[in-house]
């Protein structure tokens, strides 16, 4: 089992990364994506989200150490990137392998585009649902909001859901995988604001983590850009 480290010697190495997932499996967590957690929730989860705002190669790498450490996970994908294409080659590749891994790969919804090219967020959400189909080849199953603010905020996202409850079964960012029934913990902006989820081992039963491979490395930061 992991001994936790002091909390000013945690960092973003996959090392810490790959050793903290094991300290959670240790302890008696299963630890997954949001369709496992929903198809078979146990007393200790911890659901385990990956935003992928710039690159999939990256998204690709944390994928890996999930699944050597004995995790899936739910990683979201952009229609608007410009550092990928759901379309390319590399990517849908790349797709493949992360389910064939066991990790779900659902759809990172973002807004903000109608305020150029006109129409609205719901237009542009259909868009992209659109693409990602297209892409993976079979419907979409669940959403997390890029920027949330961008588009109209949760408020949002649950009028979405229920226009798209056909095949869609969640949101990230609905109330029941957020406090008080879920600790919620994110590295957004490199910033663990309640303390790396490496110190939360055993403290919850149930915990959202959400990171952004982009701050994850192998030996230094600058690997990544």
């Amino acid at each position: 089992m992991m001994t936790t480290p002091e909390p000013g010697k945690l960092g973003f190495s996959l090392k810490d990364y790959a050793d903290t997932l094991k300290a959670y499996l240790d302890d008696g967590y299963a630890v997954t994506g949001f369709r496992e957690y929903l198809d078979d929730p146990q007393p200790k989860h911890l659901v385990l989200r990956h935003d992928i705002d710039n690159s999939i190669e990256q998204a690709m790498r944390v994928a890996r150490v999930d699944a050597e450490a004995g995790c899936t996970s739910s990683i979201f994908l952009r229609v608007h990137a410009r550092g990928y294409s759901l379309m390319s080659l590399p990517s849908l590749l790349m797709i493949r392998e992360m389910e064939e891994l066991g990790h779900e790969v659902q759809l990172h919804l973002e807004g903000g585009i109608c305020e150029v090219l006109g129409g609205d967020n719901f237009e542009w959400a259909e868009r992209q649902r659109t693409v990602f189909e297209t892409a993976v080849g079979r419907p979409l199953g669940g959403f997390s909001l890029h920027e949330p603010a961008r588009l109209g905020g949760f408020a949002f996202a649950a009028e979405l859901l229920e226009k798209w409850s056909d095949t869609v079964r969640y949101h990230s960012y609905e109330p029941r995988f957020m406090m008080p029934h879920m600790k919620y913990l994110s590295d957004s902006s490199g910033n663990w604001r309640e303390g790396h989820f490496a110190l939360w081992v055993g403290k919850e039963p149930l915990m959202q983590v959400l990171t952004h491979p982009f701050w994850w490395f192998d030996k230094v930061p600058a690997e990544n850009y």
